[in-house]
């Protein structure tokens, strides 16, 4: 088993948390034995698309294509159903801001690709779960809104930024039921994962900020909150 998703599951092992992990299709198709050990250790599939093209490269019906297609292969895989959806770098936005209402039609109950920040996303979009419509709901990961700069409350923000202020930030979505999404790439956990070649330095800070000890650092700053699957969340809506 690669070693960033041993480490990953024995993180969610040590906290007692149930997660969602995002899939990609071919990669499952791949390796069927990590969906199944997931699945076997208790946690949920969801997809994050067939390949890891982002949405608003490509046309609306190859990509409505491509998700039927990966749903049915991770469903198929994992022999639980598929109910949540994370586009590939959030890609939800731009040409692609407005597929999400597909999604209902393709089975899915939840979308987690659109995020209130700009770049990547949209600064005016809603901080905190919500329904796009009656069938699907929007579950936008985190953000440190103290004001300009924002930060994410993933990836390089819980890495690099102050210990006390991101606790605070979790215990706040933690007494709310927020049902925040607390995003984790299973590379964080690999300290000797090799460098971005021809990568900008926005990437290279993004992908190797604050990854050394990142594992206990975590697990310290998540410690005594109730941690459960997206999927969870949203059926005790």
């Amino acid at each position: 088993m690669p070693l960033a998703t041993e480490r990953s599951l024995e993180l969610c092992a040590d906290l007692g948390a149930t997660a969602t992990w995002f899939c990609l299709g071919d990669q499952a198709r791949r390796h069927p034995e990590l969906l199944r050990r997931i699945v076997a250790s208790g946690h949920s599939i969801g997809l994050h698309g067939l390949t890891h093209q982002r949405a608003f490269e490509t046309d609306r019906g190859t990509w409505r294509a491509s998700l039927q297609e990966g749903k049915a292969l991770l469903e198929d895989l994992s022999g639980q159903p598929v109910v949540g959806y994370r586009a590939p770098e959030w890609s939800l936005r731009e040409a692609a801001a407005d597929w999400w209402q597909d999604l209902p039609e393709l089975g899915f109950r939840y979308d987690s690709s659109r995020v209130p920040l700009a770049i990547i996303g949209n600064p005016s979009w809603l901080r905190r779960p919500h329904r796009l419509n009656p069938g699907l709901w929007e579950l936008p990961p985190p953000v440190l809104w103290s004001g300009p700069p924002r930060s994410p409350l993933w990836g390089w923000g819980p890495r690099v930024l102050p210990f006390s202020l991101v606790r605070r930030a979790l215990e706040t979505l933690a007494l709310e039921d927020a049902g925040t999404p607390l995003v984790l790439h299973p590379w964080e956990l690999d300290e000797g994962q090799p460098a971005l070649p021809g990568a900008s330095f926005g990437h290279r800070f993004a992908h190797s900020a604050g990854l050394r000890g990142y594992g206990s650092h975590l697990r310290d700053l998540l410690a005594g909150i109730a941690l459960v699957s997206l999927e969870t969340w949203v059926e005790g809506q």
